[in-house]
């Protein structure tokens, strides 16, 4: 790799860490609110079961984790977690693939004569990797905020 060309460490490699932290922060976060809501709904019947005696208190804890469930369910569902974690990832595997094949000389990488037309081929592909993966984050928030205004 000539030092005028310096994409990779540049650009490319910047975003693929990026990418990375989000994926692992989103995965995080989907486990956290999934586990929550779980938790918090296998706990109120135990609760209504233990608390048996003092009927106010089994209501109230009843109620404070009913609307824990309600919080961590939608919490989830607005800011996507799940999505975005599958989206980062894809995007991490996918500039994982060209930065493969461009030092691998392999599949479109091969076909060029000269380093130039090689170098100019990774920068439109990934590219054309960051635009379309930004266009399809930002059409899928859009329709969720769309959808949640709605049934609001």
């Amino acid at each position: 790799m000539s030092e005028e060309f310096d994409y990779l460490q540049r650009r490319l490699e910047p975003q693929e860490k990026w990418a990375e932290a989000k994926a692992r922060i989103n995965k995080r976060l989907f486990y956290t609110a999934e586990l929550s809501t779980l938790l918090a709904g296998a706990a109120i019947p135990v609760v209504n079961l233990w608390v048996v005696k003092d009927a106010y208190l089994a209501g109230v804890l009843s109620a404070v984790l009913g609307g824990a469930v309600v919080l961590s369910a939608a919490v989830g569902k607005l800011f996507k977690f799940h999505d975005n974690w599958l989206h980062y990832r894809g995007l991490v595997e996918a500039m994982a693939r060209e930065k493969e094949l461009y030092a691998a000389r392999s599949g479109d990488y091969a076909a060029p004569r000269d380093e130039g037309s090689r170098n100019r081929l990774l920068v439109e592909r990934v590219e054309n990797l960051f635009a379309s993966a930004t266009t399809r984050f930002l059409e899928a928030h859009r329709t969720a905020q769309t959808s949640f205004a709605a049934e609001t």
